[in-house]
């Protein structure tokens, strides 16, 4: 064993708590290290991204409601969004009756137009007609009463009805291509009883058009001005 005097010694460099540790030790020691800021890292990106997604979804679901007492007995008009609201385009605005919140146990009144396009309405996960209200996006076979569309109407959605006692599937079918693959923010469904004994009515929040053949473009019109120009408006949301 060399001596301290021995000119051949090499003094160590290591500190005194790796003294006596092979180079393969510190290696694995080092690797254990990196794994371990690894998973930190991780950790810190997943739930980082998972508390984003949560405040957009509560952002979503619950933006709305923030601004004006979104509950059974509010009433809120053109209300929470009303910038959102076009008073002009193809066809004049029409009356507000409001857009109080009633329970599935009562049913809305004072409706100005059929179908109704503002008026009392319920908020519910179950209602009379089975449906949820605001309902689905989507195509119905079966009638859906005012106090469920309007809901849909109040947050931004495009209704397209029709009356055939006898049947129609060619209007239906035309109906049928103004809806998007995933539906978002349009109804179809029957609606017995249309102004005027009119076979179609195209309705938003606030407007309507009734018509007994399809007009293509002036259903276009209509979508284009007032699809999601609504109190409670989501864009493309899709519940």
């Amino acid at each position: 064993m060399a001596s301290k005097d021995d000119p051949k010694r090499v003094a160590s460099t290591r500190p005194e708590s790796r003294r006596g540790v092979t180079k393969s030790q510190i290696r694995a020691e080092r690797r254990q290290r990196s794994a371990a800021r690894k998973k930190r890292r991780r950790t810190l990106y997943v739930t980082g991204g998972s508390l984003l997604a949560i405040l957009f979804i509560m952002a979503l679901t619950l933006g709305p409601g923030l601004g004006g007492g979104h509950g059974t007995s509010a009433s809120h008009g053109d209300g929470l969004n009303s910038d959102r609201f076009n008073s002009g385009g193809p066809v004049p605005p029409d009356p507000d009756n409001g857009g109080l919140h009633i329970p599935p146990g009562q049913f809305g009144t004072g409706y100005t137009e059929r179908p109704a396009t503002s008026g009392p309405h319920w908020f519910a996960a179950e209602t009379p007609a089975g449906v949820p209200a605001p309902a689905r996006w989507g195509i119905y076979e079966d009638p859906l009463p005012d106090e469920v569309l309007i809901h849909n109407l109040e947050h931004g959605g495009i209704g397209l009805h029709y009356d055939c006692p006898d049947g129609c599937d060619d209007i239906v079918a035309q109906l049928e291509d103004f809806i998007p693959r995933n539906r978002s923010q349009f109804i179809l469904s029957p609606y017995s009883g249309i102004d005027g004994g009119n076979k179609i009515a195209v309705t938003a929040w606030r407007h309507h058009m009734h018509m007994n053949e399809i007009d293509r473009e002036g259903i276009l019109d209509f979508i284009d001005a007032y699809q999601d120009r609504a109190p409670e408006s989501i864009p493309g949301n899709s519940f």
